[in-house]
């Protein structure tokens, strides 16, 4: 049965070398590079790592919070000192009240948010309480700023600060950062949905509500509801100071400075009435604790902005490391592979023609020796190129199969070699016009096909005769070689050895088709055509 392998007309090119020196500089961000105007910590700095940016563990409690606590306290001795000069004063605003309301009430479900995402982390555990009391505490916020004055605007804000400081106050109760299991996030919005749920209700239903404000002063209900508010707000700014005399971290300072405004504001309620100097400065001061929670919401969201941009950058410049490492790899690959090719179709091929020229020069020493002595000249001079190749080889040059002549004329000389070798005896036919209309790197991969076919018929066919042709026709240049050797097995040749493989490589690499014909005991067929008119089309788009 007659085998035939095929290789078909491709487009596939050898990978430019350039792209082993291919070099990009990404630009990166000044916080890449310094640890004191930028987010990123130099080595040896004390900072800390919360909520994807880095902040310093002392430096900002000291003068942004104890500010905001001293102007609290100037604010309720101010308040106090101005309800005795002036008891009797009062001022209506629903307008600038409902915004003060309001924003405070956004500004904590936004904290709510940034705090329900640490607790993701193992050790942001214990916030998971306080992020359900921002947002409570912040939906019924929102709802106080929409109410009218009466008992439903006066529930909605205790109840607002009662579940506030019960948030804070249960901190006391989170387990470690080695316990327990993360929180379920599920679970505070089911607790929004009440929220939301019961701030509808009061709205709609005012008449079913407890009285919690009479003749402008508060009832005993409210008083208690904020009393309760402002000790739990207490106990968890104690949690707080603590913990931040423990570890000195950032936003357990903050946050006992946070319950410790919202915990002043709630007792300053139980003796101020609506509208008057005390009930005033008690909403500037959960306003002033407000600002501080936006101003670390703020500080957040800019750190994670700024710790994105940088991993950002990190990461263009991993990828553009690793994917000039992997041209570089491949480059490698590819040279290494073209090396292991040329040397088994060049110098390998060349010695081997060499020791049979040898071989035959034993034979005739003693009956011929003036012939053995011309052939010996002439292998002496075979070595030398191929010493010189191996150089070219080793210095990371290409070597030239060619020796400089002309394609026709390289084919005759190999075959001459192939023909005083021994046995063999080639036939050649090369049309001049079908060698000049290869380029320089076609010329040279026919040689080597060339080569490694008659070297093949040769050793393993142990082929007596062959032919080789180079001709055009029309637009194809066709190399075929063909010989009347032992022939062998299509399926079985591809599995051994490297010639054939070559072959097929330096075909597919100038978009060649090859085609291998071979049957045990009637010889191999070689064909090799290659396209010139469609290149040249190709080349030119």
């Amino acid at each position: 049965m007659t085998g035939i392998w095929r290789v078909p007309l491709g487009s596939v090119q050898s990978q430019n070398r350039k792209d082993q020196a291919y070099e990009t500089t990404l630009p990166v961000p000044l916080s890449l590079h310094t640890g004191h105007s930028g987010m990123v910590p130099e080595h040896g700095e004390n900072l800390h790592a919360w909520g994807g940016c880095f902040m310093k563990r002392k430096a900002m409690f000291p003068s942004s919070v104890y500010l905001v606590i001293g102007s609290s306290v100037v604010a309720l001795l101010a308040s106090l000192g101005l309800s005795m000069l002036f008891p009797g004063w009062r001022w209506h605003h629903e307008p600038l009240h409902s915004t003060i309301v309001a924003l405070g009430g956004l500004t904590a479900i936004a904290m709510a948010i940034v705090l329900l995402q640490s607790t993701q982390q193992q050790t942001r555990k214990k916030f998971y309480p306080v992020a359900g009391g921002f947002l409570a505490m912040g939906l019924l916020e929102v709802f106080h700023a929409l109410s009218t004055p009466g008992s439903g605007f006066v529930l909605l804000r205790s109840l607002a600060g009662l579940v506030g400081g019960l948030g804070f106050a249960l901190v006391w109760l989170s387990p470690s950062e080695s316990q327990g299991r993360r929180p379920r996030v599920s679970s505070l919005w089911w607790l929004a949905v009440g929220m939301i749920a019961f701030g509808l209700w009061t709205l709609g239903f005012p008449e079913q509500l407890p009285v919690m404000i009479h003749q402008g002063e508060f009832t005993q209900t409210a008083i208690v509801i904020k009393t309760i508010a402002g000790i739990l707000f207490f106990a968890g700014a104690m949690y707080f100071l603590s913990d931040y005399r423990r570890t000195h971290k950032f936003e357990d300072g903050m946050f006992a400075c946070l319950a410790l405004l919202f915990g002043l504001s709630e007792f300053m309620f139980t003796y101020s009435s609506v509208w008057d100097w005390q009930w005033w400065f008690w909403h500037w001061i959960r306003l002033a604790a407000y600002l501080l929670v936006l101003g670390y919401v703020v500080r957040d969201y800019l750190g994670a902005l700024t710790e994105l941009q940088v991993s950002l950058a990190q990461t263009r410049q991993a990828e553009e490391s690793v994917r000039r490492s992997e041209l570089q790899l491949r480059a490698l690959l590819e040279e290494r592979k073209r090396l292991v090719q040329d040397l088994h179709d060049g110098a390998i091929q060349s010695i081997f023609t060499v020791g049979l020229s040898l071989e035959r020069c034993q034979r005739l020493i003693l009956t011929r020796p003036r012939e053995a002595v011309n052939q010996i000249d002439n292998l002496i001079a075979e070595l030398k190129v191929v010493i010189r190749d191996l150089r070219s080889y080793l210095s990371g040059k290409e070597p030239d199969p060619q020796h400089e002549l002309p394609l026709d004329e390289a084919i005759a000389s190999l075959v001459g070699t192939m023909n005083d070798s021994g046995p063999f005896n080639v036939r050649m036919h090369v049309d001049p016009e079908a060698a000049r209309q290869l380029t320089r790197e076609e010329s040279t991969h026919v040689l080597y096909i060339l080569k490694e076919a008659m070297s093949n018929s040769l050793r393993h066919a142990q082929a007596q005769s062959g032919t080789v042709s180079l001709s055009m026709k029309e637009s194809v240049v066709r190399l075929e070689i063909e010989d009347d050797g032992c022939g062998f097995d299509i399926g079985q040749g591809q599995k051994q050895g490297y010639g054939l493989k070559n072959m097929a490589a330096r075909a597919r690499q100038l978009g060649a088709r090859f085609e291998l014909v071979s049957e045990r005991k009637k010889g191999t067929h070689i064909i090799f055509d290659l396209h010139k008119q469609e290149r040249g089309v190709a080349a030119s788009t």
